[in-house]
């Protein structure tokens, strides 16, 4: 597993952000061009969903090591 960092999720973020700026919101007349768009916002937010999981697991990994060196 990845060690949460600050410039991990800075990474993470700006590549979902690239993602999103490269949705074309001015050509949505054809079919194509929404599904591609659509497929592309999905990626971004399975990007941001993988990364909130990241951030749990990293939060419940810290909590514990806090708990065993507590005892």
């Amino acid at each position: 597993m990845i060690q949460m960092t600050i410039s991990h999720v800075y990474k993470k973020v700006t590549e979902v952000m690239e993602l999103i700026q490269n949705v074309n919101l001015y050509e949505i007349g054809t079919g194509s061009t929404r599904s591609v768009n659509q497929k592309t916002i999905n990626k971004a937010y399975r990007m941001l969903d993988e990364l909130r999981a990241e951030m749990e697991r990293e939060s419940i990994k810290n909590k514990q090591k806090r708990r065993n060196t507590n005892d």
